[in-house]
């Protein structure tokens, strides 16, 4: 899965305002393991912590503690890049 793909899922679960148990509830289904697929089992591991770092990032800016990037302000980040 791309970064920006990543990013979309993310952007997704922002909009669906989820409490913080059925948040961790998700990440958890996202990363079941499977069978034998070693390859698989890295990237559901790197979606997790993905995830969970990003929850983390939400309830420190709930806090006031950092400022998220807002979806306009990230397309922007792309076009100024020349990735759009």
């Amino acid at each position: 899965m791309t970064t920006f793909a990543l990013n979309n899922l993310w952007t997704y679960i922002q909009g669906l305002s989820l409490p913080m148990k059925d948040r961790r509830w998700l990440a958890d289904k996202l990363i079941e393991p499977a069978a034998d697929d070693p390859k698989t089992a890295k990237q559901k591991k790197y979606v997790k912590e993905t995830l969970l770092s990003a929850l983390d990032e939400v309830e420190r800016a709930k806090r006031g503690e950092v400022k998220l990037t807002t979806a306009e302000e990230f397309l922007e980040e792309l076009k100024s890049e020349g990735l759009l």
